[in-house]
């Protein structure tokens, strides 16, 4: 964890007895590691930790991942990027500016196709009430 200290800008690590932070620590060795190794050192999910991390809740760590295989399993691999690891404040940065940009671009395109969803599911249940309508609510007897 020593080589992250150096470069990270305020706000960069997680309080030291936070789950985050157990995870940096994992990662701080500059190694991929397998989705199953890190549940199990961590004790469960991490998801969470995950992206915490590389949100700018923690500053942005560039955090990759790939899938290949793990005891049999075909699963995501992460590690930090080796910028973090270079004990130069502008590569350091250059590394949490890649990881904005892909964080940014993640919840515009997610955004983006939650509005087109929106107008699906509006148009859907605008036929699943007429259907509703049509086949229920008609067969209800009507209090004269």
């Amino acid at each position: 964890m020593n080589n992250l200290i150096f470069t990270a800008p305020d706000g960069a690590l997680p309080e030291t007895n936070s789950p985050a932070y157990d995870l940096l620590l994992i990662l701080s060795d500059g190694n991929k590691h397998a989705r199953d190794y890190l549940c199990n050192q961590l004790g469960g999910g991490f998801r969470a930790n995950l992206q915490q991390l590389m949100s700018g809740y923690y500053q942005h760590w560039l955090i990759h991942s790939e899938q290949s295989e793990y005891e049999g399993k075909k699963q995501a691999y992460y590690w930090l990027d080796e910028r973090h690891f270079s004990y130069d404040w502008e590569q350091d940065k250059d590394a949490r500016t890649i990881a904005r940009k892909q964080y940014k671009d993640r919840s515009y395109y997610g955004s983006r196709n939650a509005v087109k969803r929106l107008k699906q599911a509006e148009k859907e249940k605008a036929e699943a009430d007429k259907e509703y309508e049509q086949r229920i609510e008609s067969k209800k007897p009507t209090e004269d």
